[in-house]
């Protein structure tokens, strides 16, 4: 006889993670089953940015996911904390800096679409910045500064939700994968894997780029992997710490450290990194913050990020398989939209889901 669960969350990355997490806490009884150490996974080579709104424009159906993705963030901090839990949440905001006048009018003309949404938002002249970044680099004309935007560090997340996922009664194997889904005519079953059957009501596919690999799926999945590439310097000594994000690159300090990124590369399942990618990180960054051209590299890798045609996550329940849900696509999002992400798939498996999420249907590809 099949073991018997609540529900399946197929992924080990943030949004998997989190998915297992709220739906534990919510007193199903779940299984995470990933496939740790897999080369290219996102999460361990993101930048940790809570950034929706230097990454999200008005009008974008991500934007209001992403504003409260990000604003979850102080009280899941608060929450994995009381567990022991650091998760190195900042929140000194984001500068999104612009290297030409028509960069600086782009960026001013989303200030003022941000402010008439009621969001806090401010323009900085370049004497402004350099204020507070007093090495920001001779061609900067401008920055959009986002106040509330913030940034953690991915793989302190990552550990502490599957931590806390586990603590909550969630099994979690991270080394098997899946065979295949295992369907009962309109509806899920559950999985098999290492050819052993597990019964449930319920399967997320929270994959990641691995998602449309996943044997058994209804239907093709519209997610191609998208590489990017990452380096990380020393801090420049005596330089203000400012999260700077700018036309093709963005500078994250973390600890005494400079996350130096990034590309977006159709590559294929390749996460190699290159001299060519490397190169352009650093010509980019340099930029923005010329110290850092001084600085060596200290290491490099990469990542694969999920992306989907019109950049939005898939996210809902399969319009004719019932019990299955995808929580996969989320692109370079996949940190400010995780853990709301688990909160979100936490309500569909309740029958009780606030939010709209047409715009987010795995349908509106049919034909692609």
């Amino acid at each position: 006889m099949a073991k018997s669960l609540d529900c399946i969350v197929i992924g080990d990355g943030i949004v998997g993670a989190a998915s297992a997490r709220a739906l534990s806490r919510a007193g199903r009884r779940v299984a995470l089953l990933g496939r740790s150490g897999l080369n290219g996974a996102a999460t361990p080579a993101s930048a940790g940015m809570l950034a929706p709104q230097i990454e999200a424009r008005a009008g974008d159906p991500v934007l209001p996911l992403a504003l409260a993705g990000r604003d979850l963030y102080q009280a899941l901090a608060t929450d994995l904390a009381r567990e022991g839990h650091d998760i190195a949440l900042t929140r000194g905001g984001i500068l999104h800096v612009a290297l030409d006048e028509r960069g600086a009018q782009d960026l001013h003309e989303q200030a003022e679409a941000q402010r008439a949404l009621g969001l806090e938002v401010e323009w900085w002249e370049p004497a402004d910045l350099r204020r507070h970044v007093p090495h920001a680099g001779a061609e900067v004309t401008g920055a959009l500064f986002a106040p509330k935007d913030a940034s953690v560090d991915p793989a302190a997340l990552l550990a502490a939700l599957l931590a806390d996922a586990e603590r909550s009664g969630a099994e979690l194997d991270l080394e098997s994968g899946v065979d295949t889904l295992w369907l009962r005519g309109a509806r899920v079953a559950g999985v098999t894997r290492r050819g052993e059957a597990l019964a449930a009501a319920c399967v997320v596919v929270a994959a990641g780029a691995w998602s449309p690999k996943l044997p058994g799926l209804p239907r093709p999945l519209c997610i191609e992997p998208v590489r990017g590439q990452m380096a990380q310097a020393a801090w420049p000594a005596g330089e203000p710490r400012a999260i700077l994000f700018g036309p093709g690159g963005y500078i994250v300090p973390r600890r005494d450290a400079a996350v130096l990124g990034t590309t977006m590369e159709r590559s294929g399942y390749d996460a190699v990194t290159t001299a060519e990618g490397i190169g352009h990180i650093r010509e980019i960054t340099g930029r923005i913050l010329p110290p850092l051209l001084t600085w060596p590299i200290l290491r490099t890798w990469s990542g694969l990020r999920p992306l989907t045609p019109d950049g939005r996550p898939i996210l809902g329940p399969d319009p004719d398989v019932e019990g299955l849900i995808y929580a996969t696509g989320h692109g370079r999002q996949g940190i400010v939209l995780g853990p709301l992400t688990g909160e979100i798939v936490r309500d569909l498996v309740a029958g009780e889901c606030r939010w709209d999420l047409e715009p987010f249907s795995v349908s509106r590809f049919a034909g692609a």
